[in-house]
């Protein structure tokens, strides 16, 4: 149940004005970061930017929606990975930036 409410509000966050961002931890120490910003690589297709960093500075960015109730991510690489939205927390206003 907390995977389809935290779906929804991802879903609905990403075409808010007030655009929201949530994060995830990754396996690398760092996180993955979910952004309501338009992917730069699809342009007015529905897709959502985010990327993921590690300890150690390495960052990736993706393309991202919700599918099926689950976060689906394209990397730039062509690599496909699918997150559970459970994982995820919105970070805090004052965090964001």
């Amino acid at each position: 149940m907390k995977r389809l409410i935290v779906a929804v509000a991802l879903t609905v966050s990403a075409f808010s004005v007030y655009a929201d961002t949530w994060r995830a931890r990754n396996n690398n120490g760092g996180y993955i970061i979910l952004t309501a910003r338009d992917c730069p690589d699809y342009p007015n297709k529905g897709l959502r930017a985010g990327y993921s960093y590690s300890d150690k500075g390495n960052t990736q960015s993706f393309c991202w929606l919700v599918i099926d109730n689950m976060v689906r991510a394209t990397y730039r690489d062509g690599s496909e990975y699918t997150y559970n939205p459970a994982n995820f927390e919105k970070v805090p206003p004052a965090r964001q930036g």
